[in-house]
C-alpha cells in the first residue's frame, strides 16, 4: 500500500540525523552558547512595511467587503503585475506567465506534474536536496551530472528530460555565468529538454557577468521555467511565498493543462503572504531589504577570509549566502560536522546531504547575524590555531 517511491529518499545523509544530533547534543549540554550555521534560515525579521501590509490584509478578512477566499489560484493579480514590472522589466514577461506559490520546496518538485512520469530528471552531485528527493517521491528516474573544478554541472552528452539548476547556488554557494548559462539554453533547445532554474538567490549577485534571470539569454523562453521565492530577501520563510515563470512560449497546450492541474490541486497561496510579498517591492521595504543582504553579503566574506586563513578549501561566500567548505586535513564530513558543533559549538551542515561527492565537504551559511558570524570565526580561529 505504501509509495515504494519514498524509500528512496536518503535517511542516513538526511537533515533529518542533522536535527537529531543537534537536539541530542544540546541536550547534554544546556549551558552551551551553539551558533548555528547550518540551516539556512534569516536573521533579521519582516521588515515593517511588508508587516504592515499583512496585518492590514489580516484586517480586510474581517469583512466581506474586502474578504478574499478561493479563486486566485495562480496568485493575486496585483502581485502578479508587481513581479512582471519589477523583476521583468525588459524582458518580455507578463503577469499572466506569473504563477504564484507557497514555497520554492514547494514549487520545485510540483512542477514535475507537468511532464510525463517516465522523464529523465537530471541534478548536480553536489545538489540542494530537494530536486532529487522531490523526483523520486513522484516515481521520476534521477541521474546525476558531473561537475568541473568550480562543482558546476557540466553539459551532459546525453539526453535528459528536466534539468535543475540553481544560481546562485545553494549548496555551493558559486554562481553561472551568462555564457554559461547560454550552453544550458542551446542544449536544452537543441534536445527538447527542460530547464528548471532556482533562482532564490539572485539578490546576492555581484559579480560581473552574472544575469539576474535566465531570461536574459535569446531562447530561453521556449525552455526555462525560473523560480524565485521571498523567504530570504523579505524575511519570510516561515509566512512561505514564492513564484515562478512559465512562459507563452512554451505553447497554449502545456500551458492549459498546467493551469487545469493548478486549478485541481492547488487553491492558492495564502492571501496574507502574497500582500506581504507585493509590499516587499515598496522602496521603503526595498531599503531595508538590500540593508539586510548586505549584512549577509560582509557576514559571507568574513567567514570566507577566516576559513581560508585557517587552511580551509572554499567555494562560494560572494554571489551567494553558502559557502562549501574543505577542513585542512579533508576531514569526512560528519566528522567534520562533529568537530564544529564539540570543538567549537558551531552548527554546520555536513555535505553528503547534498549529494556523495559532498564526503569531504561541510556547507556553512552566511544568513546568520553579525554578532554570531563574528564570534564564529573568533570560535574557527582559535581552534585551529591551537590545532597546528
Amino acid at each position: 500500500m505504501l509509495n515504494q517511491k519514498l524509500f528512496k529518499i536518503e535517511k542516513e545523509d538526511s537533515y533529518n540525523k542533522h536535527s537529531r544530533l543537534i537536539k541530542e547534543y544540546k541536550e547534554a549540554h544546556p549551558l552551551a552558547k551553539i551558533i548555528s550555521l547550518g540551516i539556512g534560515d534569516v536573521s533579521f525579521p519582516v521588515p515593517v512595511p511588508i508587516a504592515e501590509a499583512m496585518k492590514k490584509a489580516c484586517g480586510d478578512l474581517t469583512s466581506m467587503d474586502t474578504f478574499r477566499g478561493y479563486g486566485a489560484y495562480f496568485g493575486i493579480e496585483s502581485l502578479r503585475k508587481t513581479i512582471a514590472r519589477k523583476d521583468y522589466e525588459g524582458l518580455g514577461i507578463g503577469p499572466e506567465e506569473i504563477y504564484v506559490g507557497d514555497g520554492t520546496k514547494t514549487d520545485c518538485t510540483a512542477i514535475l506534474e507537468l511532464f510525463d512520469e517516465k522523464v529523465k530528471v537530471l541534478v548536480g552531485n553536489p545538489t540542494y536536496p530537494v530536486y532529487r528527493n522531490g523526483a523520486y517521491a513522484m516515481g521520476r528516474e534521477v541521474c546525476e551530472c558531473s561537475c568541473d573544478e568550480e562543482c558546476k554541472m557540466t553539459v551532459p552528452g546525453e539526453r535528459y528530460d528536466i534539468i535543475y539548476i540553481c544560481s546562485p547556488c545553494n549548496p555551493v554557494g558559486n554562481a553561472y555565468t551568462k555564457e554559461e548559462l547560454s550552453r544550458w539554453v542551446e542544449y536544452a533547445r537543441d534536445n527538447g529538454s527542460y530547464i528548471v532554474y532556482d533562482n532564490v538567490y539572485k539578490d546576492f549577485a555581484e559579480s560581473p557577468g552574472l544575469p539576474k534571470s535566465i531570461y536574459e539569454k535569446e531562447g530561453s523562453k521556449s525552455c526555462c521555467i525560473e523560480m524565485h521565492s521571498f523567504s530570504k530577501n523579505a524575511s519570510l520563510s516561515g509566512t512561505r511565498c514564492s513564484y515562478f515563470v512559465l512562459p507563452k512560449e512554451f505553447g497554449d497546450e502545456m500551458i492549459s493543462l498546467w493551469r487545469e492541474r493548478t486549478i485541481n490541486r492547488f487553491n492558492g497561496a495564502s492571501y496574507v503572504a502574497q500582500k506581504g510579498a507585493e509590499a516587499s517591492y515598496l522602496p521603503e521595504a526595498q531599503e531595508i531589504i538590500k540593508k539586510n543582504i548586505k549584512v549577509y553579503k560582509e557576514n559571507g566574506k568574513l567567514l570566507r577570509k577566516t576559513l581560508l586563513e585557517a587552511g580551509f578549501f572554499v567555494t562560494g561566500g560572494i554571489d551567494a549566502p553558502y559557502l562549501w567548505v574543505q577542513t585542512p586535513r579533508k576531514d569526512e564530513c560528519w566528522e567534520a560536522f562533529r568537530i564544529f558543533l564539540e570543538k567549537m559549538n558551531i552548527v554546520v551542515v555536513p555535505g553528503s546531504i547534498f549529494g556523495s561527492r559532498g564526503r569531504h565537504h561541510i556547507r556553512i551559511s552566511a544568513l546568520g547575524s553579525r554578532e554570531d558570524c563574528i564570534e564564529a570565526c573568533e570560535r574557527i580561529r582559535d581552534h585551529y590555531e591551537k590545532s597546528c
